[in-house]
């Protein structure tokens, strides 16, 4: 860019207004590069998208190619071949779970059209009083109104609240290492989870319920909490009883996240009948989501469609150059083994964070989805603010979690070696402790 075009004020409307980013201008593996040549870790992969890293040669031949063949056809004349070959993958990858792949462009649209989705089964079943959504709290679903109605993150929804929809409902998260009362074990805490559900189903009328929607594994909001052991099959148990479908939200911890390509897989294997994915799906090559869903809800709208027609279409659904490239990225997953890297990294990363982290409350997460949260509550301001500036000044990016932790998300791309963890907690280990320097607080603490 230009120097008499960098003195013009900024145009784009930031995040944060008012606050000066610095620019990216280019990436390579698992680094970012500022405009000055100087590089970041990428130790996040951003929001959990980039899972390839940056520059990979296979993803950018294909978004080239596709884009020379055939950049657009709108889904309501054509269907192209990179939508249909992404379909079957993934539907493939599932086991039989699903059937059918609805290809959206963003983690918020996915869950806006999953809600839908459910709405749309109901009706065809001839079901309309089936209306409400069972979410929970200290959760995120995205950014629309919908999704924020589906989710419980505060902060985001404050100011939108008197504008969301009156039909979800939320229960409490699964926690269990926080939320757990004195003596109970993680079987009784399920049990004690379930059965607020039901009371939830009771209170609202179980025929009048469409969903129950949940993250297999928490994101930033709660910072890498996986589901209590026992509490997704007991879901799927309670929803079968009642009629509701079940979905999962596996937009941030999906595709490969915590290393199975679902996160389900990893989970005890019960699977959803809805499922939203996003984020890592194309590795941030190009802007892609989508809903997986089952064979039954497939039949179900299928059939009724002549007389009740799914009215719920996206200018960019199933987009070629957005399929393409999340075909080439899954396909370097696969065979590039990087699942096997997640699992193997991710457990070195928890390792050493574990040993070198000063002031540590907790390693939580799976494969390479890890939140470290510090032992700040009862004595001392939160410092997971500082410490994320502080790591991007010494050069690794890490995600910051919402401020109903006082913790940090990693979440880097598969692709990272031993070497480049090694760094990133170096990084990580020397910001945390000049924070804690700076506000005289004690570095030997360990959870």
């Amino acid at each position: 860019m230009s120097a008499s075009a960098d003195a013009e004020p900024a145009a784009v409307w930031t995040r944060a207004p008012g606050k000066q980013y610095s620019r990216a201008s280019g990436g390579a593996g698992v680094y970012l590069v500022r405009e000055d040549g100087t590089k970041v870790l990428d130790g996040s992969s951003g929001a959990a998208v980039s899972c390839l890293g940056h520059g990979h040669a296979d993803v950018t031949a294909a978004i080239v190619q596709q884009a020379q063949q055939l950049a657009f056809a709108h889904s309501s004349f054509f269907a192209s071949e990179p939508a249909q070959k992404l379909a079957r993958m993934l539907t493939k990858s599932s086991g039989g779970a699903f059937e059918k792949l609805l290809i959206l462009n963003s983690g918020s649209e996915a869950v806006e059209s999953a809600i839908k989705i459910s709405r749309q089964y109901a009706l065809c079943n001839d079901e309309p009083e089936r209306v409400n959504i069972i979410a929970r709290e200290s959760a995120y679903h995205g950014n629309t109104i919908g999704a924020l109605s589906a989710g419980h993150h505060p902060g985001r929804r404050g100011p939108f609240v008197p504008m969301l929809s009156p039909v979800f409902h939320h229960v409490s998260p699964c926690f269990f290492r926080r939320d757990a009362r004195p003596g109970e074990d993680e079987s009784a805490y399920v049990k004690r989870l379930l059965a607020d559900y039901e009371e939830m189903f009771i209170k609202l009328g179980p025929s009048t319920v469409a969903a129950v929607i949940v993250e297999p594994v928490s994101g930033a909001t709660l910072g890498a909490v996986p589901a209590a052991q026992g509490y997704l099959a007991g879901l799927r148990e309670l929803c079968d009883k009642h009629g509701a479908l079940l979905i999962f939200d596996e937009v941030m911890c999906g595709m490969g996240r915590i290393g199975s390509q679902h996160a389900w897989q990893s989970l005890g294997g019960v699977a959803p009948d809805v499922q939203t994915i996003g984020k890592g799906l194309a590795g941030g090559y190009q802007p892609i989501s989508g809903v997986l869903f089952s064979k039954k809800i497939s039949d179900a709208i299928t059939k009724s469609h002549s007389t009740k027609p799914f009215m719920s279409g996206h200018t960019y659904q199933d987009h070629p150059i957005g399929c393409a490239a999340a075909v080439a990225t899954q396909q370097a997953i696969i065979q590039d083994n990087l699942l096997e890297n997640v699992r193997a990294t991710g457990e070195l990363l928890k390792n050493k964070l574990k040993a070198e982290v000063p002031l540590l409350k907790e390693i939580r997460g799976m494969g390479l989805f890890v939140a470290v949260e510090f032992a700040t509550e009862t004595h001392d301001k939160p410092i997971g603010a500082e410490v994320a500036a502080a790591c991007l000044k010494n050069g690794a990016a890490v995600y910051l979690c919402s401020d109903l932790v006082d913790a940090i998300l990693f979440a880097p791309p598969y692709i990272i070696s031993a070497d480049e963890i090694d760094e990133l907690v170096g990084i990580f280990v020397k910001s945390t402790r000049e924070v804690l320097n700076s506000r005289s607080i004690g570095v030997n603490g360990h959870g």
